[in-house]
C-alpha cells in the first residue's frame, strides 16, 4: 500500500474518523498510517477536530435543549405581556377616553327648577361626565354679564343613543339633571368644550371660547 499518495489517504480521513467507509478502504487507511507519519500526525489532528465523545454530544444536545427551552419560555412570556399591554390600552381606550357629545337641544335643556335653583336636564342614554364652570363676568355685545359654560362627555362604552327623537318626542329612559353652582347669579348659559388647563396656560382664553360657544339658556 506504499503505492497510495498521501493526498488521497488524507482525504479519505474524515469518513474513516466518521467510520462510514468501506472494510477494504479501513483496512486501506490504517496500513498506510502505519508507514506514513505524516498522515499519522493528520490523522491526529483530524481525530481532535472531529471526534466528539457520546457523552459530550449528549451534553451538548442537552445545552441547545436547555438554551431553546429558554428562548421559547422568554418569547411566550413577551407575547403574552404585549397581548395584555394591548387589551389593556384597547379597553382603557374604550372605558376611559371621553370624547365631547355635540349640542343638540333635544339632548340637553336648561331650566330653572320653582327654588329657583338652574339645572342642566340631559335627555341621553347616558354620558361619561358633566363639566361646567362657575359664573364668570364677561363682555358680550358691549353688555358685561355673568357667563356659565357646560359640556357633556362620553366614551365608547356608555356612548348617547344616535336615535334620541322619535316623532319630536324623547326616548323614554332616565333624565339626567345636574345643577349649575351659583346659579342665582347666571345669566346666560353656553354649550362648548372648554380646557380649563389650557386657559391657565395661555394657550386659550374665555372670551375665544365664547365665540364658537352655542347659547343654550338666557335669563
Amino acid at each position: 500500500m506504499k503505492g497510495i499518495k498521501c493526498t488521497i489517504i488524507q482525504d479519505v480521513l474524515p469518513l474513516y474518523i466518521d467510520e462510514v467507509v468501506s472494510q477494504d478502504t479501513k483496512e486501506m487507511v490504517e496500513e498506510h498510517l502505519q508507514h506514513c507519519e505524516k498522515c499519522q500526525k493528520e490523522y491526529e489532528i483530524m481525530k481532535q477536530e472531529l471526534y466528539i465523545p457520546v457523552e459530550n454530544k449528549a451534553s451538548i444536545l442537552k445545552k441547545i435543549n436547555k438554551k431553546w427551552r429558554k428562548k421559547k419560555v422568554r418569547i411566550s412570556i413577551i407575547s403574552v405581556l404585549l397581548t395584555a399591554i394591548i387589551l389593556l390600552g384597547a379597553f382603557s381606550y374604550v372605558v376611559y377616553y371621553e370624547t365631547v357629545i355635540p349640542y343638540s337641544e333635544n339632548l340637553v335643556k336648561i331650566e330653572k327648577q320653582n327654588d329657583n335653583q338652574l339645572v342642566s336636564r340631559y335627555f341621553g342614554e347616558s354620558y361619561a361626565s358633566v363639566n361646567d364652570t362657575f359664573p364668570m363676568l364677561l363682555e358680550i355685545d358691549g353688555e358685561k354679564k355673568n357667563v356659565s359654560f357646560i359640556f357633556y362627555t362620553q366614551t365608547i362604552a356608555k356612548s348617547p343613543s344616535r336615535n334620541l327623537i322619535t316623532n319630536g318626542e324623547h326616548i323614554k329612559g332616565q333624565e339626567y339633571i345636574s345643577p349649575f353652582s351659583e346659579s342665582e347669579k347666571i345669566d346666560a348659559v353656553y354649550y362648548v368644550d372648554f380646557d380649563v388647563e389650557k386657559i391657565t396656560a395661555g394657550k386659550d382664553s374665555w372670551d375665544s371660547i365664547l365665540e364658537r360657544a352655542v347659547l343654550i339658556w338666557e335669563k
